[in-house]
């Protein structure tokens, strides 16, 4: 990752290192971090080990960004939150078996990374990377051995079980005072590890708080994480599709310009056979040797700009079409047979919509789930429930329909104008 200095943040405290002299110091708001720091204009952000969540799987052993799009059709099978208010990043690791690699997935909220920008853009700083704060602790533990480092963190103390050079487990406890208390919190990380032999690691600011027989370390896992070799960054999904497009820009316009190298190339060669025919064959044998190697590179290029477009194609995927919730509501209405009424209705930006009404009878409320089924911009229609009741003494049937909405619902719906110009 870059050489920019790091901050480590929570919504309540933040962990800055002074790049020149090595030192930690925790401050309440992001202004008096930075301020303790030079007020950099660029920093690279740890998140706190509360703020994200961390699974780990095993995928086949494929190009990264190809794991990362089979990551994405998971995200919901495996954190407890819907898919697109998730960003998300992997980290592979070396233990590989029959099953394929075994892959680390981070994932935070998006809605953790935009406050995060947005305190400190208003503080005057960039964030260029948003990384877990957990990875310093990886070059902490012993290689090849299973270790539980502890150190001071934002949120408190943090303990992290690094097996095989991998984070198996992070938990953050408040800040100890007693040795009793450190003891026992160690015992149940070991413990909650299953591995017996997990040897603790505290930072030196611990000294006092560990027993004699825990071994200390003096450079604390914030610092080691600017020396993490790993690609992490944990960017919302808007941001990916933007790079992505322009990364396709860039290689459009790089084919253009091979293809006028290829022409210039052309018309030099011809002037030079008019000016010496007597050079032809060599310059005839340089210029096929130039045209094959461009035409090597323009198809990678191809290749690798049809292997972009796919992935745009996944992420517009996700997003299109942009379903207002008032049209979503018409074509429930739209769908009622004589004889079966609405009675209320739900929806909500990542939920299903719910459909409530009152019919006269079994058969109109089939009549009802029948016809959503048919609609393109719904599916995974079902009947939640149905009751027989009597209003008045007419038997009616009481019920409830569930329903995905397809696409996208834009968080607020777009204004219209009026003839005279004016939003209303």
């Amino acid at each position: 990752m870059s050489h920019l200095p790091i901050i480590e943040w929570s919504p309540e405290n933040c962990l800055a290192l002074d790049p020149s002299s090595g030192q930690i110091s925790q401050h309440v708001t992001p202004t008096e971090a930075l301020r303790a720091i030079g007020s950099p204009k660029r920093i690279n952000l740890a998140l706190g080990r509360r703020q994200y969540f961390q699974r780990s799987l095993r995928l086949p052993d494929l190009e990264i960004d190809e794991v990362r799009n089979l990551v994405r059709f998971r995200l919901e099978e495996l954190f407890p939150v819907p898919a697109n208010e998730l960003a998300f990043d992997i980290h592979p690791t070396e233990s590989i078996d029959s099953e394929g690699r075994e892959f680390v997935v981070f994932a935070t909220r998006a809605e953790t990374l935009k406050q995060a920008r947005a305190l400190f853009q208003h503080a005057g700083s960039k964030i260029e990377s948003m990384i877990p704060a957990g990875l310093g602790s990886i070059l902490c533990g012993d290689p090849g051995k299973s270790s539980l480092v502890i150190a001071p963190c934002a949120e408190g103390t943090s303990f992290d079980v690094i097996t095989h050079g991998n984070i198996d487990s992070s938990r953050v406890t408040h800040s100890m005072t007693t040795t009793a208390e450190m003891d026992t919190e160690i015992r149940r990380n070991i413990a909650a590890g299953g591995q017996s032999s997990t040897a603790p690691l505290a930072h030196d600011s611990l000294r006092e708080l560990v027993s004699p027989n825990v071994r200390t370390f003096s450079e604390h896992p914030l610092s080691k994480v600017a020396h993490h070799p790993t690609s992490i960054n944990l960017r919302l999904p808007e941001d990916l599709a933007k790079a992505a497009g322009a990364k396709l820009g860039a290689r459009k316009r790089l084919v253009g310009l091979l293809a006028g190298s290829l022409f210039i190339a052309g018309v030099f060669t011809w002037m030079a056979h008019d000016e010496d025919s007597a050079a032809f064959a060599k310059v005839q044998t340089d210029y096929n040797g130039k045209v094959d190697r461009i035409n090597a590179q323009i198809g990678r290029i191809r290749t690798e700009t049809t292997k972009i477009e796919e992935q745009l194609q996944l992420v517009s995927d996700g997003l299109q079409p942009r379903q207002a919730i008032g049209d979503i509501l018409t074509i429930a209405a739209n769908a009622t047979p004589d004889g079966l009424w609405l009675t209320g209705a739900s929806i909500e930006r990542g939920k299903d919509l719910a459909v409530r009404g009152t019919a006269l009878s079994n058969a109109q409320v089939a009549a009802f789930v029948d016809t959503l089924s048919a609609t393109p911009r719904l599916r995974e229609v079902k009947l939640a429930f149905s009751n027989n009741n009597n209003i008045g003494e007419t038997p009616v049937v009481q019920f409830s329909v569930t329903a995905h909405v397809v696409g996208n619902i834009p968080l607020a719906e777009p204004r219209k104008e009026t003839r005279g110009g004016r939003a209303r």
